[in-house]
C-alpha cells in the first residue's frame, strides 16, 4: 500500500506541475467548512460526524464551447472528530487529492462537477495492522467525487454555497477497510486574473 501512494504522489505531483507549466497560478482558489459524515468502524453501530476545513484550486485548461470549462483541480481537507461511535478515540482525517473539474457558467451560477484522485491520512485513532497489532495512523488511496455551485459576488469573489462529495477511503478496519464518506461544505472562492 505504501507503494501505491507514493506513485499517486508522484502523479499528484506532477499532474500539479503540468497546469503550473500551463499558468503558474490557478483560475480560482477556495476556502470551505467541511462537515463528514463517515461510516462506524467494525464491530460498531452507526456513523460518525467530523468537523473541519478544506482549500481548493482549479486550472482551467480548456474552453470546449461557449460557458463550459474543463479544468485541473486540487483539494486539501483536514477534518477531525474526537470519537468515533462513541469509542474512546478519535480521527484527524487529511485528504490530498487532484483530477479534472467541469464547469459551466449560467449567469452568475457556476455549477461544476469533479472526480478527484488522491491520498488520505487518518490519524489520532486505532487501525489494525498485521495479527493485533493497533497503529495510531494510516495512509490509503481516495477516491473524492462531487458536484458544487458558485454564485459570483462580482470580478473576484463567488461564495460556494454548496459542495456534496462521495469519498472513498480505504484506511484499515479489520471488516472491508472501506469507509464510505458523504461530506458537505460551503465557502468562499477567489477569482484570480490572469
Amino acid at each position: 500500500m505504501h507503494k501505491a501512494c507514493t506513485y499517486l504522489v508522484a502523479l499528484l505531483l506532477l499532474a500539479s506541475a503540468c497546469a503550473a507549466s500551463a499558468q503558474i497560478l490557478p483560475s480560482e482558489a477556495g476556502l470551505r467548512f467541511s462537515e463528514q459524515i463517515s461510516n462506524g468502524p467494525a464491530g460498531t453501530c452507526g456513523c460518525f460526524n467530523l468537523q473541519g476545513a478544506a482549500l481548493d484550486a482549479n486550472w482551467n485548461l480548456i474552453h470546449p464551447a461557449p460557458g463550459f470549462r474543463l479544468g485541473l483541480a486540487f483539494d486539501a481537507a483536514l477534518e477531525n472528530t474526537g470519537s468515533v461511535s462513541g469509542a474512546a478515540y478519535g480521527l484527524t482525517l487529511s485528504t490530498f487529492a487532484a483530477g479534472p473539474r467541469f464547469k459551466l457558467s449560467i449567469k452568475k451560477m457556476q455549477p461544476f462537477a469533479q472526480a478527484l484522485f488522491g491520498i488520505a491520512h487518518g490519524t489520532g485513532s486505532q487501525f489494525p495492522q498485521n495479527g493485533n497489532t493497533l497503529a495510531s495512523s494510516a495512509n490509503s488511496f481516495a477516491l473524492d467525487v462531487g458536484a458544487g455551485a458558485d454564485y459570483s459576488l462580482g470580478k473576484h469573489f463567488s461564495i460556494r454555497f454548496l459542495q456534496a462529495d462521495y469519498l472513498r477511503t480505504a484506511l484499515p478496519n479489520n471488516s472491508t477497510n472501506w469507509q464510505n464518506n458523504l461530506r458537505i461544505g460551503a465557502g468562499l472562492t477567489l477569482h484570480i486574473s490572469h
